[in-house]
């Protein structure tokens, strides 16, 4: 054999290797991209509290209106959401951290297609509020602030399967005025500090990342 022939298929089996090696990882990056999920997103929407309502002056009707709204951005993933549980609690600047819990109800689970939105409209009895301090707290020109927080656990259906159960844990603090409404007329965004399931923060999208990279090389 020549030389020129072992030179090419020296290049003829480099050029397959290289063809190979750039399809796998063009394949593992699209494999991260449909796995990539993105927690759903839930905010207040609207409070209403008739026993800070000064035109009413009175507190004897002592619930509170609460408005949810959950919206499911990811463009090709549904979400299952397993019984979503709520608390409400009342925040004095005497009482240190999650102030007073004042209310407790849980929310049926529901499947949430794929860059879908969802309400969650309810009233909610209350328990062990110092309605007078907070009604001074509003009389007084400052506003009572109460925070909301849930905890529920979800799934992610892609295409056919479903991913495995993961914990959602959520709060958020939001004030009220002396009508009894929320002051901030936008939505208030429940927030957490854990990183999301397979988003490009998790160890499992960054090793599928490095790993693709490593590929293209």
């Amino acid at each position: 054999m020549s030389d020129h022939d072992r030179h090419d298929g020296g290049t003829g089996c480099f050029r397959c290797c290289f063809s190979f090696t750039l399809t796998l990882g063009f394949a593992s990056l699209f494999m991260w991209l449909s796995l990539r999920t993105s927690n759903p997103i839930l905010s207040i929407q609207d409070v209403y509290i008739p026993a800070l309502n000064k035109t009413l002056n009175s507190t004897s009707y002592q619930s509170i209106y609460l408005d949810l709204k959950l919206d499911n951005g990811n463009k090709d993933k549904g979400i299952y959401y397993y019984p979503i549980n709520v608390t409400l609690h009342y925040i004095n600047d005497s009482i240190a951290d999650t102030g007073i819990p004042i209310s407790n109800y849980t929310l049926p689970g529901f499947y949430q297609g794929h860059n879908k939105k969802a309400r969650r409209k309810s009233w909610n009895e209350t328990y062990g509020v110092p309605w007078e301090a907070a009604v001074k707290v509003v009389a007084g020109g400052k506003f009572a602030v109460f925070r909301v927080d849930l905890a529920t656990v979800i799934r992610f259906k892609i295409l056919f399967w479903k991913t495995k159960k993961h914990r959602l844990v959520l709060g958020a603090d939001f004030e009220v005025n002396d009508l009894g409404k929320k002051e901030r007329k936008k939505g208030t965004r429940l927030k957490s500090g854990a990183p999301e399931l397979f988003s490009g923060q998790s160890p499992v999208a960054v090793l599928l990342v490095v790993f693709s990279m490593l590929l293209l090389v």
